[in-house]
């Protein structure tokens, strides 16, 4: 039997059972998922399944959980992740006398591919984009930024920023010296903070909505290049890693680019399109919300108030497309949510320095990074490896709600049935026992 086959036997069976249930007629086989001839990506089946046992409402329950109970105990998942991709066969050594005398040097630009550090933490934009910790590593480079020349401490990493030259001094701290390369890699992995909720939320809603990019000053050309970064990464998630953008992909990235500096999200309704806009202040207003939340309902409630929020100007379409909107507008939330992900634990700047210097201590103390497209391609098996790991939590977490909801469906279906075998059973018995 095919895969698709397969697929399409668990939304019969699922429907059988709710049938069954519901004493309705029961379904006939389908293949109206799109996910049921998509072999390579799970989520979108998983959302499949949870949409057809519980409904759309699920969609945004599910995202309230990823929002709260995911990203709350990620971190650590992160780190392990981490140290054991940087795991190297220099481990045992000590560091370079280049790195500790202070000979890496990386442009800034190569650290910061989305152009975080052009925006300052106090401002509008940039209280959303940098974390309320003082102490992580956006958070120092932004102060080395502004007291250029001078060593900013990050960990066990010393941070030096030359203005003339635009670049980075990475070496590390004094008492770490005497660290051999496995130890001190695994210290700054430890110690530093891989995914910071407020920034993560930030980037997830940012990717719907483009409020914060819409205040950035950023060129279209600048958020077209960064969008066809996570096109790459987006592909590595589909496990295709043929780094090859299509013509008509490369159309549709550079009429995202134009909506997200104008801070406008389309929805196709398939048979028209509608404009969503959510201002920078609903953007900050929700992050508040959400950030320091562990309530998954409130916080999906929150999310959710933001549809109708966007689509003010539009209130009579909006109205009678509801359903669609908020299933399209979920189901694209959580593969946000999974691009983002896999951003944090490739392309952050924390990540891009760790790159730098992994790449330099076992070659030669040549840094390896810089065009981050080429960056993608040359670093693919780490990408790969560490981006497979992120996922598999996703989908882990994911398909434990969906079991739980399929416990509850069938565990009523098979007392039913128990229950009528046993009244079958009793029925006959009495027959057997009934005086002549």
């Amino acid at each position: 039997m095919s895969l698709s086959s397969s697929k399409q036997d668990i939304f019969t069976t699922i429907g059988a059972y709710t049938s069954l249930k519901q004493e309705r007629k029961l379904p006939d086989r389908t293949n109206l998922f799109p996910s049921v001839n998509n072999k390579k990506d799970v989520v979108p089946f998983l959302l499949d399944i949870l949409k057809t046992v519980v409904g759309s409402e699920a969609l945004k329950q599910l995202t309230g959980q990823l929002f709260t109970d995911f990203i709350d105990g990620v971190e650590p998942k992160m780190k392990e992740i981490l140290a054991k991709q940087m795991t190297q066969y220099n481990s045992g050594e000590g560091l370079n006398t280049a790195f500790i005398n202070g000979s890496y040097k990386v442009p800034l630009k190569d650290l910061d591919i989305y152009g975080k550090y052009k925006s300052n933490p106090s401002s509008a934009e940039g209280s959303l984009l940098y974390s309320n910790n003082v102490d992580t590593f956006d958070r120092k480079m932004y102060t080395a930024i502004l007291n250029a020349g001078s060593d900013i401490t990050y960990n066990n990493m010393v941070l030096n920023y030359n203005a003339a030259t635009d670049a980075v001094t990475l070496k590390p701290t004094v008492a770490s010296q005497s660290m051999n390369v496995g130890d001190w890699m695994g210290s700054f992995i430890n110690d530093t903070v891989v995914i910071d909720k407020k920034e993560f939320l930030t980037n997830v809603m940012n990717t719907i909505y483009g409020s914060v990019t819409a205040n950035q000053g950023k060129s279209i050309e600048q958020v077209y290049q960064e969008l066809q970064i996570s096109k790459l990464i987006e592909q590595l998630i589909d496990d295709n890693d043929s780094f090859e953008i299509s013509q008509e992909e490369f159309d549709a990235l550079l009429q995202k680019a134009q909506g997200l500096v104008d801070g406008v999200v389309y929805y196709d309704m398939g048979c028209g399109i509608i404009e969503a806009q959510l201002p920078l202040s609903g953007m900050t207003n929700l992050i508040s919300q959400i950030s320091g939340s562990t309530d998954s309902f409130a916080v999906g409630n929150a999310v959710d108030a933001t549809i109708g929020e966007s689509t003010a100007n539009t209130p009579e379409v909006a109205a009678e497309n509801q359903q669609t909107i908020r299933d399209g507008f979920f189901q694209r939330l959580i593969k946000a949510i999974a691009l983002a992900l896999s951003q944090f634990m490739t392309t952050a700047p924390q990540i891009r320095a760790l790159l730098s210097i992994s790449s330099a201590l076992t070659n030669n103390d040549v840094i390896q990074i810089g065009n981050p497209s080429n960056d993608l391609k040359k670093f693919k098996t780490f990408l790969n490896c560490v981006i497979k790991d992120a996922m598999r939590l996703i989908n882990k977490f994911i398909f434990d709600l969906v079991l739980g909801f399929l416990i509850a469906l069938l565990v009523p279906i098979i007392k039913k049935i128990i229950q009528e075998k046993i009244n079958q059973y009793v029925k006959q018995i009495k027959t057997l026992v009934a005086p002549t």
